[in-house]
């Protein structure tokens, strides 16, 4: 499979390996106009809302000099290692503080075809080591590798991908290790497989254990050699891991303050892909035999064949589905849906080829099927699941670890395509037939015409390819007799001389064998024959995948110019007068619009979210979820801003006017900023008794009476429902089953669906606010005296405002419905009493923390403290954070659960924040000792070599 030299120059082909997907990526976004070739993106769900914006954020970072212990741009502030570790550990994230700023968007956009590239390089690269081979080969299985549907499916994943990419220099490394106790490529590929990704690092740690015991098992030579190469890979596993403990540290204790701390392992008969009757009896069979063992009765090795033969079924059906995600032709899974396995139509064939020819131990063989049975297992049974996604389930993007499927799968291919030549016709027949019954085992498989026409069409082409270059199929031609040793050679005696003497050897006529090429020529042509049927099929899977995948055409960052010349008339506004405060945005964007935009924000998604500030973002109002790792602000509460330090809102899609609470300073296209008028500082007193309040059970504006009554010490609510006599429910296209005065409504609609309509005719001044829970996601329009104010999105129940009213004015809030919708929602409206806020926010902004230094770990400042009372701050404490008063350490508490706050006394003091991770420390100390200990070994063995040369 070489290919003809150009000027006597040999091709790389490790090169081809990364230029061919990494080019093929660059065609498919060049055609699509997808950055940086134009003006679309292929920012796809989580890549839209936490990937791009927190790789802006951490640019800044680095270009800035910052801390990268603590971040402030999102969710009021978290550990940054934490999100580090998980979303841009990529050694190749550090070469964006080179790119200029106009082209930070583009940089971002090419880390997705370029890692593929490195992918496939790193595949054809161990390729080339274990089985000593350097032609296109390499080039093609490595393409597959990089091209696979895991690849495809999940690149948008852009922070996975780069592990992704070194699992095969890892696999590499533990072959040398095992096999020439070579240990520099394993510690080095698995600190980095590590490093970068600490989620896909688990699965390869899970991956090498299980090499490690195939690599002993297929190449057992004794007892003693078994427990050295034990030894000998844990303390090298050891120093790798450990050399990414300044990370991995850090980031395990971020992970105890998330909501995937408090899953549970999942208990009894439970599989993935499948339902039905069948399952659930195989489950009540399993709960049979748990209950017999608890009540100590009899019978039990019946019970358990009886759970085996109820399991059997539902089992087998998912694994059929399992193998039947193994063809190509169909869009992968991108977010929900069955695990991603394709990787080839020729790796199907050459796998059941690996398993036919006698020419590989029957260890390997088991051990290869063995490993991918596992896998398989793995993705149905919901314990082994559990288990590889690090104990934890995932919220969508299913079988994270399934491309080691694959990784296994193309390594039996290759060998199997390296012994093509021994195989004989009736293996490579079977071997077709074994094909073509897994592709369409699968029962969905056999309906789709696309998926069958694409899998058989491709496994036609590489059986008559492979069988025309078989060396079996046509004779060798005859080779002249040699007589036996020792025999006589008979010489013919000259015959007379009949004709002119020529030159000229007397022709012969053609035949058909004359045309058929030589074993050799069959060969180079079958082999690059196959190889242009996979460079066929890679076009057409990446085509199925640019016809499938979203790229999309919008305005990204929103209004950017705009907001971005708002933002520093914000900071020319402020002109130091204040360190630190925060700003938001109404109608969010993404969830993490501060790091994207470049300012210090509330609003956060992301897998580090602190679950208890999400917690108490809940109690305040805002659209938050445990599971959800997220919450976002909007314009909502003025109580809730006050104890959220926000100082400027942006509105990015409406016209705004003044109103009692914000003040509109400047506009420009269409971004309004605007300033809070009842602005609290970071820090400010409250009474004592706000450190014992449960925020955990009540509605949002109970729980914000009970929360400023706390904090001010004043009697009285300061919301004050609107009277339902006030309010009228009106449904257009929709029927009412259920209305209460609660602002509770159940309805059903018909098949073009329809809207409800709250009317709310006001008869009292205040600054109206509603709490809104639709239950799904829906569009509502809010309209105050007939002109329209916004339309939102939301999902999640959250407090919205309307903004000032008084007597006789008209709301509206007009929720659109889904077709044949049989559902509720609950809209609760509220008017704030402005005199109750404005005593309260008096007694708050009395004595409030003046700031004169701020940096990422460090905050210090003055407060004159009024009376004795609690210092609450808007500084969400993770354990890190340390208070000084007066130049010494004092005892912290936390209010909801969430907030830093402090006992202080009457009078003056000097509060200073500092925050320090330990488990970084620890973790820096680990990682250098583990880094020392691997270059202490290297230099070891160099003098040792050196000396035994000399």
């Amino acid at each position: 499979m070489k290919l003809p030299q150009i000027k006597n120059k040999p091709w790389n082909y490790l090169a081809l390996a990364f230029g061919i997907p990494t080019g093929m990526m660059l065609v498919l976004m060049f055609v699509s106009s997808a950055t940086p070739f134009g003006d679309y993106s292929m920012l796809y769900s989580d890549m839209f809302h936490q990937y791009y914006p927190f790789f802006k954020a951490f640019r800044e970072h680095l270009r800035s000099g910052e801390s990268l212990l603590w971040d402030w741009s999102a969710g009021m502030g978290m550990d940054y290692l934490g999100l580090i570790s998980y979303y841009l550990a990529s050694p190749l994230n550090l070469l964006s503080v080179l790119v200029p700023d106009s082209w930070v968007m583009g940089y971002f956009g090419l880390l997705m075809p370029v890692k593929l590239g490195l992918a496939s390089l790193s595949f054809a690269y161990m390729l080339k080591k274990l089985f000593d081979k350097n032609d296109l080969s390499i080039t093609l299985f490595g393409s597959l590798y990089g091209l696979c549907a895991w690849a495809l499916g999940y690149q948008w994943n852009i922070m996975w991908v780069d592990t992704f990419a070194l699992v095969p220099m890892v696999a590499l490394g533990t072959v040398l290790l095992l096999r020439d106790k070579k240990y520099l490529l394993y510690t080095l590929s698995l600190f980095l497989a590590v490093f970068a990704n600490y989620y896909v690092g688990f699965f390869v740690c899970i991956f090498v254990l299980l090499l490690f015991f195939c690599y002993e098992l297929c190449r057992f030579k004794s007892i003693g050699r078994f427990l050295a190469d034990f030894v000998r890979i844990g303390i090298f596993t050891v120093i790798a891991i450990g050399m990414t403990a300044v990370l991995e540290l850090p980031a395990l204790a971020a992970l105890q303050n998330t909501y995937s701390s408090v899953n549970n392992f999942p208990e009894g008969f439970q599989i993935n892909l499948v339902s039905g009757e069948a399952v659930e009896a195989a489950k009540e069979a399993w709960n049979a035999l748990d209950a017999a063992k608890e009540a100590g009765e009899g019978g039990l090795w019946g019970l358990l064949w009886t759970a085996l033969k109820a399991s059997f079924g539902p089992v087998t059906q998912a694994m059929i589905l399992v193998s039947g995600q193994m063809g190509g032709g169909k869009q992968p899974t991108y977010m929900d849906g069955a695990p991603n396995l394709y990787c080839g139509v020729l790796p199907i064939a050459l796998g059941f080829l690996f398993l036919l020819l006698k020419e590989v131990k029957l260890r390997d063989k088991l051990c290869s099927v063995v490993l991918l049975l596992f896998f398989m297992n793995s993705i149905v049974i919901r314990q082994l699941d559990y288990i590889w996604h690090g104990f934890h389930f995932t919220n969508q993007i299913p079988y994270r670890f399934s491309f080691l499927f694959s990784f296994v799968l193309l390594y039996m291919a290759y060998r199997a395509w390296t012994l093509r030549d021994k195989a004989k016709l009736w293996q490579i027949v079977t071997a077709a037939v074994l094909s073509v019954v897994l592709l369409l085992l699968y029962r969905e498989n056999r309906q789709d015409v696309a998926y069958m026409a694409f899998n058989l069409a491709f496994l036609g082409l590489y059986f008559v390819t492979m069988l025309f270059g078989h060396k079996d199929l046509i004779p060798e031609p005859a080779e002249e007799a040699v007589p036996a040793e020792g025999m006589p050679v008979l010489v013919e005696a000259p015959l007379p001389e009949l004709l002119p003497e020529t030159t000229e050897e007397p022709r012969r006529a053609a035949t058909w064998m004359d045309r058929i090429p030589g074993p050799d020529a069959r060969k180079r042509i079958a082999s690059m024959t196959v190889a242009c049927v996979i460079l066929l099929e890679l076009v057409l899977n990446l085509i199925t995948f640019g016809a499938t995948f979203g790229i999309y055409d919008y305005d990204y960052p929103k209004n950017d110019a705009a907001m971005q010349s708002m933002l520093q008339v914000m900071r020319e506004q402020e002109n130091d007068r204040d360190l630190f405060y925060r700003v938001e945005v109404t109608h969010a964007q993404t969830l993490n619009d501060g790091p994207l935009n470049g300012y210090y924000g509330i609003s956060t998604f992301t897998s580090s979210a602190n679950v208890a500030v999400t917690r108490m973002m809940k109690a305040l109002g805002y659209g938050a979820w445990d599971s959800y790792n997220r919450y976002c602000w909007e314009d909502g509460s003025p109580v809730s801003n006050l104890f959220l330090n926000v100082k400027y809102m942006l509105e990015r899609e409406f016209e705004r006017e003044d109103s009692t609470y914000w003040d509109v300073l400047h506009s420009y296209e269409k971004v309004t900023l605007m300033e809070n008028a009842a602005y609290l500082p970071l820090g400010f007193l409250v009474q004592p008794e706000l450190a014992a309040l449960s925020l955990s059970t009540g509605s949002g504006f109970m729980l914000q009476n009970r929360l400023f009554a706390a904090a001010t010490g004043l009697q009285g609510d300061v919301w004050h429902a609107v009277d339902s006599k006030d309010v009228t429910v009106v449904a257009e296209n929709a029927t009412v089953k259920v209305e209460n005065m609660g602002g509770y409504t159940s309805y059903t609609t018909a098949g073009s669906g329809g809207k409800l309509m709250y009317q709310y005719n006001m008869t009292q001044e205040g600054y109206l606010c509603i709490d809104v829970n639709l239950y799904s996601g829906k569009n509502f329009t809010v309209w105050l005296n007939d002109k329209r104010l916004y339309t939102e999105s939301y999902s999640l129940p959250q407090i919205f405002a309307i903004g000032d009213v008084k007597p006789g004015d008209k709301v509206q809030v007009v929720v659109d419905c889904k077709a044949n919708e049989d559902s509720s929602i609950s809209i609760k409206a509220s008017v704030m009493d402005h005199e109750k806020f404005r005593e309260g926010y008096a007694v708050l902004n009395a004595s409030t923390l003046k700031l004169t230094e701020f940096s990422s770990t460090y905050l210090a400042g003055t407060i004159d403290c009024n009376r004795d009372g609690l210092l609450y701050t808007s500084i969400p404490q993770d354990g890190g954070w340390k208070a000084i008063v007066d130049g010494k350490e004092v005892e912290t508490t936390l209010v909801g659960d969430a907030m830093l706050a402090l006992y202080l006394t009457e009078g003056k003091h000097t509060v200073e924040f500092q925050y320090e991770n330990q488990a970084f420390e620890i973790g820096l100390l680990v990682s250098l000792g583990c880094a020392a200990l691997l270059g202490g070994i290297v230099l070891t063995q160099y003098l040792w070599k050196k000396r035994k040369s000399e």
